[in-house]
């Protein structure tokens, strides 16, 4: 069940519910899962309270999906008939699941806080939220100044209003309210708007995604190191990367990430034995710091993967554990269970001479103690409660950023408590910049956690409309504004995408390269930082199945690439670059029907307007006089189907 305590002031959302969460305790642990960690286990751990799990969560108003996990087994909330069926595509979940309707006092609703009061790039937002229906007209009074609120957005219970002023500083201003045939003042305030803590760089990056086993070999003679045999290694390494940085400069892409590069067993790294040790297999600390010194000289700057939430079986803390048992000083570096953490068996056939994919097969079936990534027994989940865990992230962190790195994107971060990734984030230099892969809201992330994550709902919303076709243009806006509504100046910082590792490749999604295009059009003209993932650039496309569909080789015989689509990349990103109106600007809307997105950026003296048919059909649009006109000095340009263009002022 779920109990609402009560409501006190928040400085990110204005407001916050304190809400229990609880289920009869059985099993031996359990975790609260929802859409606010993308109901993964590890961040939300529940506590025996006498005879039931509990555990308590700040929470903004708003309608939440939940439900548990005990002893690893998913299931809704027994004591709450409210169910309904989540479903996401961003990141293949659908289930049944409890609702939870957090609702405080009062049909209207603004405090000063992060996500209702904002200043960015020379202006302030104010947004206003009122109960579905119940708010004919606000307007923001400020001054002498009356300024009609836009209505943004709505979700299932509140509509959002939005106002934009000139200039930052303190204000005082109030509302005036029209429902139901009267007008209301709400009011009055007097507060100083919320700034970005955001690095300043950022904002002016394009990514470039990496996974470096299939990027390209640099590196003669046999890789060293431990690696699982059979595993589906290619051989890619750090000196492939240097090898081909005149490729990625010349994208005009500024930033890289990096999926891990740290010593492990299999190709894709997120099973880390070694921390503190650039794979050997991908050319060890010798080439990682080549690596820096040639990103340095371009000013490209270097983001790396940090897998927190779990480490590999082969690390040498949890083998101290499988030797030592509860006599091991790691023993509370992990979530064991009970000991010993596995069985002679288990043992006996990891030791055993079979291919590999036979051993793996057979230990999926045995029994372990200890808490794991997805129940994937080679990541074994570490006790995220222990000081000295805590202390161990912060270390490895520290210590690459002091060696050349310019952030991190943390893994899982929905599985780890953002408590944790609170105090990391204090101890970090401001200059670096932390995303977290948080695939659902990521409402109780931002802020004063990450300066962004993946942006795996607008991921959702690009899915749905470009991909699926499932949602209207109207309510693909609608959904845009919704998550500006509820981050934001965090919108701004986000990580966006139109695919990545654990993604199919979206050129294979679309199927068309002209809606492809659109796509990233709109990647790279909306707000957040825009990123390519590998081989996206020359029309690479995906193979296989689950995780690994996108994770091709890339191709480097450039008779196999796209011109068209590469030469459209580089003009986009170039675009992006060189427009402060596209990196920092305010998105106004002008139409969002039957298929046409029109709306500008617009940043001071810097504006750009940007249109996209994504329909079947020719249509007309109307060109605003401050932008350059169409051919023969029409006020119209026709655009052809599945089509795009961008004006600047």
């Amino acid at each position: 069940m779920y109990k609402i305590f009560g409501f006190k002031p928040d400085d990110r959302f204005g407001r916050v519910a304190e809400v229990e969460f609880s289920i009869p305790a059985e099993g031996s642990y359990a975790y609260l899962l929802g859409n606010f960690n993308a109901f993964n286990e590890g961040s939300f751990r529940m506590r025996q309270k006498g005879e039931r799990w509990s555990v308590e969560l700040k929470l903004p108003e708003g309608i939440w999906h939940y439900g548990f996990s005990v002893d690893g087994e998913f299931l809704p909330d027994p004591e709450n008939p409210e169910r309904e069926t989540y479903k996401r595509l961003s990141y293949k979940f659908e289930r049944k699941v409890s609702v939870a309707r957090i609702i405080g006092e009062g049909e209207f609703f603004h405090g000063p806080s992060v996500t209702y009061l904002y200043s960015f790039a020379g202006r302030t937002h104010v947004v206003f939220r009122a109960l579905r229906g119940r708010a004919s007209r606000v307007v923001l009074r400020t001054g002498d100044k009356e300024i009609e609120m836009r209505p943004k957005a709505h979700d299932g219970l509140f509509e959002y209003f939005e106002a934009v002023l000139p200039g930052e500083g303190p204000i005082e201003y109030s509302f005036l309210v029209e429902s139901e045939g009267k007008t209301i003042e709400y009011g009055p305030f007097n507060a100083e708007p919320y700034k970005s803590e955001t690095p300043e760089w950022v904002f002016g990056r394009v990514f470039y995604q990496i996974m470096p086993d299939r990027f390209d070999r640099g590196l003669p003679g046999t890789p060293r190191g431990r690696a699982f045999r059979g595993e589906d290694f290619h051989g890619g390494d750090l000196a492939g990367i240097i090898k081909r940085l005149d490729h990625i400069e010349g994208l005009g892409v500024n930033a890289l990430y990096l999926t891990p590069i740290f010593e492990s067993m299999t190709y894709h790294r997120y099973d880390v034995t070694d921390y503190f040790r650039v794979d050997r297999k991908l050319g060890g600390w010798g080439i990682f710091r080549e690596l820096v010194e040639e990103l340095k000289k371009r000013d490209i700057k270097l983001i790396l993967d940090g897998v927190f939430h779990h480490t590999s079986f082969f690390h040498p803390y949890f083998q101290d554990v499988i030797l030592n048992g509860e006599k091991s000083r790691y023993r509370d570096f992990y979530r064991v269970t009970g000991f010993p953490v596995v069985s002679e068996e288990f043992l006996e056939v990891l030791k055993s001479s079979e291919p590999w994919p036979e051993r793996y097969r057979k230990l999926k079936g045995l029994k372990w103690n200890y808490e794991s990534f997805y129940s994937v027994w080679l990541m074994p989940r570490l006790n995220h409660d222990n000081p000295k865990v805590r202390q161990f992230v912060e270390e490895v962190m520290r210590h690459w950023l002091e060696r050349g790195a310019d952030g991190w994107r943390l893994d899982v971060a929905h599985g780890v408590p953002p408590e944790l990734w609170r105090e990391i984030r204090k101890a970090m230099p401001g200059k670096a910049y932390l995303v977290g892969e948080v695939m659902d809201d990521a409402r109780l992330w931002l802020f004063d956690v990450f300066h962004g994550t993946m942006n795996y709902p607008l991921y959702e919303l690009i899915l749905r409309f470009f991909v699926e076709g499932e949602i209207t243009t109207e309510e693909f806006l609608n959904g845009l504004e919704l998550l500006s509504a509820y981050y934001g100046p965090a919108e701004y910082a986000m990580y966006n995408f139109l695919d990545n590792h654990d993604t199919e490749r979206f050129i294979d999604l679309v199927g068309d390269e002209r809606k492809y295009l659109c796509a990233l059009a709109f990647l790279m003209t909306y707000k957040g930082i825009p990123s390519v993932f590998y081989g996206d650039e020359i029309g690479l496309n995906g193979g296989g199945e689950g995780l690994s569909a996108g994770r091709t080789p890339m191709k480097w015989d450039k008779g196999e690439w796209n011109p068209n689509l590469l030469n459209a990349t580089k003009e986009l990103i170039r675009l992006r670059r060189e427009s402060r109106a596209l990196q920092r600007g305010e998105f106004r809307p002008i139409s969002f029907k039957d298929g046409l997105l029109l709306y500008e950026r617009v940043h001071g003296d810097d504006s750009v307007l940007v249109g996209i048919n994504y329909s079947g059909e020719r249509t007309a649009i109307e060109i605003p006089e401050k932008y350059t006109p169409a051919k023969n000095g029409s006020k119209r340009i026709e655009m052809a189907p599945w089509s795009f263009i961008v004006l600047t002022k």
